[in-house]
């Protein structure tokens, strides 16, 4: 054993070291990107935007106008679409929350018929336990529906509160523009901090990055709309309410790991289901495995096409981030997995097994 670290002491070390940075990196991270998020979203921005940029700057146009042309039309076309999509969903989510009062009597009266349905069934148990069934019941009962409508809130509060976080969208666009404005000169000042016989390495380094990153991206993008048509489809065919919202919510869910759809069909078909509507139930779990079948089937080639990352090394990845990190895991954890395969990729990590001369480095 002793033999073998004194082998081997070069990459022990390395690894280790490796292993500490990451660790203090992600600790770092997490304290530090609440202060530092509309700078890293105007960072992004300013990369994504990027060929954009690159098209007027074809047309004769100098840096600045190029960059400012190019957020126009990017920054204007999503917020037109966003506007849209978010009134939408306040409408019908105000509607949603103006009915759940019905919704939930209906399932207290269909609760209080099932009880009486089971207290016949169990009118030769001891009346010990039909109490303690009757209240666990009723406690359930006023619990689910007490989540339904605070969760019901919670999302509307979330969308009407967006205007609150205008500062960080600004300051975001400010940011994005100066980077992009400065994006040739930012790049020549990483390259300069960088030894010369690197560079090539670096660039295609970069360039794997960048190409990843747009392609995560657009993958979510194309899982996400297919996700929502056919959840709309499948929304019009069972002739339900609140369609457009619902079917934007699946698509929006459906990057969450593990779970996705599931966090918005579970509680509802269980809601149908003590509602007494065994049909509508009956449908959204049939919708529900379709969409998860449908996703599932085309996940790995539009990731594949798009990445040329494995599914299940992204999915661990979603996962990770979102249990380090929280919502910014969704953008952390694939990143750093892009980032990973682009080292691999210039054989970055040769340098952790390299053995130290003569086998002579380690402990005595």
């Amino acid at each position: 054993m002793r033999e073998f670290y004194k082998k081997h002491w070069n990459a022990i070390t390395n690894v280790a070291l490796l292993a500490a940075t990451l660790v203090i990196a992600a600790i770092a991270f997490k304290l530090v990107i609440p202060y530092f998020l509309p700078f890293l979203l105007g960072l992004i921005l300013a990369v994504a935007i990027e060929p954009v940029v690159g098209l007027f700057q074809r047309l004769k146009m100098p840096r600045a106008a190029a960059t400012g042309m190019a957020m126009l039309v990017t920054v204007g076309s999503l917020a037109a679409v966003a506007w849209l999509t978010v009134s939408k969903l306040i409408v019908e989510l105000a509607r949603f929350l103006a009915n759940a009062p019905s919704h939930t009597s209906i399932m207290k009266d269909q609760s209080s018929l099932l009880m009486q349905r089971l207290q016949s069934y169990a009118e030769g148990f001891p009346p010990e336990f039909t109490h303690h069934l009757n209240k666990n019941a009723e406690m359930l009962t006023e619990m689910f529906s007490e989540k339904l409508s605070l969760l019901a809130r919670e999302i509307l509060g979330v969308i009407t509160g967006l205007p609150n976080q205008l500062l960080l969208v600004v300051i975001a666009l400010i940011a994005a523009f100066f980077f992009s404005k400065d994006l040739p000169i930012l790049k020549k000042k990483m390259l300069s901090a960088i030894p010369r016989e690197y560079h090539h390495k670096f660039e295609i380094m970069a360039g794997e990055i960048y190409h990843s990153s747009i392609g995560f991206i657009k993958a979510q993008a194309i899982l996400s709309a297919i996700t929502s048509l056919v959840i709309l489809a499948g929304l019009i065919i069972l002739k339900t309410e609140y369609v457009v919202a619902i079917s934007l919510l699946g698509g929006l869910v459906s990057p969450i790991p593990v779970l996705g759809v599931g966090t918005i069909f579970i509680p509802w078909i269980i809601i149908s289901l003590l509602e007494g509507k065994t049909f509508m139930a009956a449908g959204l779990i049939i919708l529900f495995f379709a969409v998860v079948v449908i996703k599932h089937s085309i996940e790995p080639k539009v990731l594949g096409e798009n990445m040329g990352i494995a599914p299940l090394s992204v999915l661990i990845s979603l996962y990770v981030g979102y249990e380090l990190f929280g919502a910014y895991g969704f953008i952390l954890g694939p990143f750093v997995l892009i980032t990973y395969n682009a080292l691999q990729k210039v054989k970055a990590f040769a340098w952790l097994f390299r053995e130290g001369s003569g086998g002579t480095a380690g402990p005595d």
